[in-house]
């Protein structure tokens, strides 16, 4: 599953995991270009991690716990590295996320560790010199498993003792909310241990793991907090009243892998996933409806991402395949559900679409609700995709108001080529956009000039202090922020049979690998591929009069 290694806050916080060391790079909010600061962020010097904890069970919302030996059985899958108790020194400092925000006049920064430790530090004061400081965490927590999503997040009190938090959804589908200390009250000179009964469950997501998480206000006051899991939805839950369900967001077909949040005043309000299916999703998580999706993409074969095609699908996911298009031959008063038409058989199809799925590893959406980014497993480029106005009169894309009402397309899309494949991107508040990439570059930093976006990394100061303190250091990034099982096949991708849908494995192709279910060309689509063509050509039959043989579904 993928790993929340980049995060910023606004334009001038910007905390990066570098294999096992997460560093803060810090900027003059008035002036980016006059320099940056950076901040390596320590480990804890003893391991704060204790004996495993007592399974609890899942309460939503509340924050009651209950123990049970029940509930072994509901994080087993793919938690099986979690019940090893001694954890070697080569891993246990493994940064599992990042994040960051300001409270007051203070920097607060926060890492969760393969230890299943939350450190939390503070910069109350930020001095611009060339020499990298160390901070020691001012706080750290014991979790119950691994969180791989954190959200720094405010509730505000009528009293006026605004109640600060670091929320943190970990592997077994909870997420708990752990109490940022007042900084009156801590002691900056020494890393002071905190016990893990402040903890508060906040929700659970029963026999399940969490892979997103956003807290998003709405513009009636209200406020939701987003998460979503191996089990293709996203929850939203009212906030802090957890236990009230909103609704999900429904429509992927594969472990949801990626998700970004907005809102704000005149901002609608969207949130954006990437899947296992391949396909990234727009919704109004306000109505739970689905209002967009970019289309899905293929990893190139030898790893050649310059020539990757999209395969357009309907608004019905993957239910029925398109065929593949050329975007530069895309027009954009088309609709992009395209199907197949009755000439096109089986071959045609498994032709098209023998690739394996490049799957969207991260996704950022701007403040403004402006464009989409889009980073994938096995594609050394990003994707930017520019979100149509849902205003009529703002409208240039040429698509119908009532479309647009119910789906925008997001098909066009501008390129930016990357040295390596990245390992995950951000946004900052001017719109620029950062991305997570291998030495020796680091972190690349593109910024929209006009109407297309620019490499400005030779020029930016977060680029070259980071880059210059990771060489420094001979700091070697992983290939992929995805976690892969010994056979190849990734964590989050559930096994599955499909010997009951096709008892002949000539016919489906090449044989699914691990049973992982990521390769197009299986036979569970292909045989939902063939049914959806004899619905087609029966409806066709039925009303146009074509001349065509029924086919029984």
């Amino acid at each position: 599953m993928s790993k929340q290694l980049l995060h910023s806050f606004r334009s001038h916080v910007v905390v990066a995991a570098l294999s096992d060391r997460a560093f803060a790079v810090l900027t003059s909010e008035q002036d980016a270009t006059s320099g940056a600061r950076v901040y390596e962020l320590l480990p804890p010097a003893v391991s704060a991690h204790a004996a495993p904890a007592k399974k609890r069970s899942k309460v939503n919302g509340g924050g009651a716990e209950k123990d049970s030996a029940a509930d072994d059985n509901v994080v087993k899958e793919g938690e099986a590295q979690e019940t090893k108790s001694d954890l070697s020194a080569d891993t246990k400092e493994e940064i599992q996320a990042v994040c960051s925000t300001e409270i007051g006049s203070h920097i607060w920064l926060a890492v969760s560790r393969e230890d299943k430790t939350l450190s939390l530090y503070c910069v109350a004061d930020v001095k611009f010199q060339e020499d990298v400081m160390q901070l020691q965490p001012v706080a750290i927590y014991n979790m119950p498993k691994r969180a791989r999503c954190l959200v720094f997040h405010t509730l505000p009190s009528s009293t006026g003792a605004d109640c600060h938090m670091i929320i943190a959804g970990d592997l077994s589908g909870d997420a708990f909310a752990y109490p940022v200390p007042s900084y009156d009250a801590i002691d900056l000179t020494a890393a002071a241990a905190a016990k893990s009964s402040s903890r508060r469950l906040l929700l659970g997501h029963t026999a399940s793991m969490l892979t997103g998480m956003q807290v998003a206000p709405t513009n009636n006051g209200r406020q939701f907090i987003l998460t979503a899991d191996r089990d293709e939805k996203v929850r939203v839950s009212c906030f802090p009243e957890t236990h009230i369900v909103h609704g999900y967001l429904l429509g992927h077909t594969a472990f949801v892998s990626a998700m970004d949040a907005v809102s704000g005043d005149g901002v609608r309000p969207l949130c954006l996933t990437g899947s296992g299916d391949g396909t990234v999703r727009l919704w109004d998580y306000q109505t739970c409806k689905e209002v967009g999706m970019v289309p899905l993409v293929l990893q190139p074969p030898g790893g050649d991402s310059s020539n990757n095609d999209d395969l357009n699908v309907n608004d019905e996911g993957l239910r029925e395949a398109a065929l593949c298009k050329d975007d530069n031959n895309f027009d954009e008063n088309e609709d992009e559900s395209v199907e197949f038409d009755g000439d096109c058989g089986d071959d045609d199809f498994d032709e098209k679409c023998d690739g394996l799925i490049a799957v969207p590893l991260a996704v950022a959406m701007s403040s403004d609700a402006e464009y989409v980014v889009v980073a994938r497993e096995g594609i050394s480029s990003i994707d930017i995709h520019p979100i149509p106005d849902p205003d009529p009169a703002k409208n240039t894309s040429g698509l119908s108001s009532m479309f647009l009402s119910q789906l925008v397309s997001l098909h066009k899309k501008q390129t930016l080529q990357c040295p390596s494949q990245p390992l995950d991107v951000c946004l900052l508040s001017d719109g620029s956009v950062l991305v997570l990439a291998r030495e020796p570059e680091y972190i690349l930093h593109f910024r929209c000039i006009g109407s297309e976006f620019e490499d400005m990394t030779s020029t930016s100061p977060i680029c070259s202090v980071l880059a210059s303190v990771a060489t420094s250091r001979s700091i070697s990034m992983p290939i992929t922020a995805l976690e892969y099982n010994e056979d190849g096949t990734l964590k989050l991708q559930k096994k599955v049979d499909n010997k009951e849908l096709d008892g002949d494995e000539a016919e489906g192709g090449e044989s699914n690998a691990g049973n992982s279910g990521l390769h197009w060309n299986d036979k569970e689509r292909k045989n939902t591929h063939r049914l959806a063509n004899g619905r087609r050509r029966k409806r066709n039959c039925k009303g146009g009069g074509t001349g065509e043989e029924e086919v029984d579904p």
